[in-house]
């Protein structure tokens, strides 16, 4: 079943993102940014209360120490990685994101490692080292970036990185401690504290970009906003499921791999980017680094 609950997982992942390449041409600045996912991460709030509401939940919305901690670390994770993803594309830092996000993965493989003593395969490892070449490979086919990266560029991509890992963390370390609790209760306090944070940062952006020329506004794109709010929702409630089931070593790169190969191919296919013969070397690779990390 983890595999079945990571595939759709990974379909409202790859939703959200064609939603959010649609509607790119509409968000100008960090303060636009800012807004469409602070309202994305309310819908979300929404949803949840829904879903806790429609299961006959309510009392467990009832909070205790250990779901507050884990639950902020996961939506403090998630905001300062939506707030650096932001920062390091407006650097054009984009082609190296996948990289740091590859590298982010093994921030829950070694603390599932350490903290629950999951077991890593010799052969695991090989397969991640082969994804991480991929991913190098991948990147390094876009020429655009000419210049040294600057030490604030690289920061953020570390950071960047370490967030995702550390969101990760967070789905597995409560489905290991918590697994009493609805995984939508979970998901519902995630998206308040995540909610919180970005809306801090929309006010910082909004006092720097005052004097600045107003965006096109979101009235165009509220319905790809509930659309992604839903994906996002379901790829983060279906991920959780599956660290369940499956072992960090074998979902998180899994998850990375799939989401970097699927993204390719919607890119080509509906966006008609062209995908060049490095690009297809390293889409190659990372297919036979996810068969020897699931299957060797």
């Amino acid at each position: 079943m983890g595999y079945l609950f990571l595939a759709i997982s990974l379909f409202a992942g790859v939703t959200k993102g064609y939603c959010g390449k649609k509607t790119s041409g509409y968000v100008n600045g960090y303060r636009d940014a800012m807004m469409a996912n602070t309202v994305r991460m309310v819908l979300c709030i929404l949803i949840g209360a829904v879903m806790i509401i429609a299961g006959g939940n309510a009392a467990k919305l009832v909070p205790n120490v250990r779901m507050l901690a884990i639950s902020a670390l996961s939506g403090v994770t998630t905001s300062v990685f939506v707030v650096c993803w932001l920062i390091s594309v407006k650097k054009g830092a984009y082609m190296m994101l996948d990289v740091f996000l590859m590298l982010g993965v093994l921030v829950p493989i070694i603390a599932g490692n350490l903290v629950f003593g999951e077991v890593i395969k010799p052969t695991q490892w090989l397969g991640i080292g082969v994804l991480f070449v991929a991913v190098m490979i991948m990147c390094s086919y876009n020429n655009s970036i000419k210049e040294k990266m600057s030490l604030s560029a690289l920061v953020l991509l570390i950071i960047c990185g370490a967030a995702n890992g550390l969101t990760d963390f967070s789905q597995k370390l409560f489905i290991k401690t918590l697994s009493d609790t609805p995984i939508a209760v979970f998901n519902f306090y995630t998206y308040v504290f995540s909610a919180a944070v970005l809306g801090i940062f929309l006010l910082i952006f909004t006092v720097r970009e005052k004097t600045e020329g107003q965006g096109r506004g979101l009235g165009h794109i509220l319905g790809y906003i509930t659309v992604m709010s839903i994906c996002l929702f379901a790829n983060s409630y279906f991920k959780t499921k599956a660290a369940g089931t499956l072992d960090s070593a074998q979902l998180y790169p899994l998850n990375q791999g799939m989401s970097l190969m699927l993204s390719s191919v919607m890119s080509a296919v509906l966006f008609h980017e062209r995908l060049t013969l490095k690009c297809i070397i390293g889409l190659a690779l990372s297919f036979a680094g996810l068969i020897i990390i699931n299957v060797l």
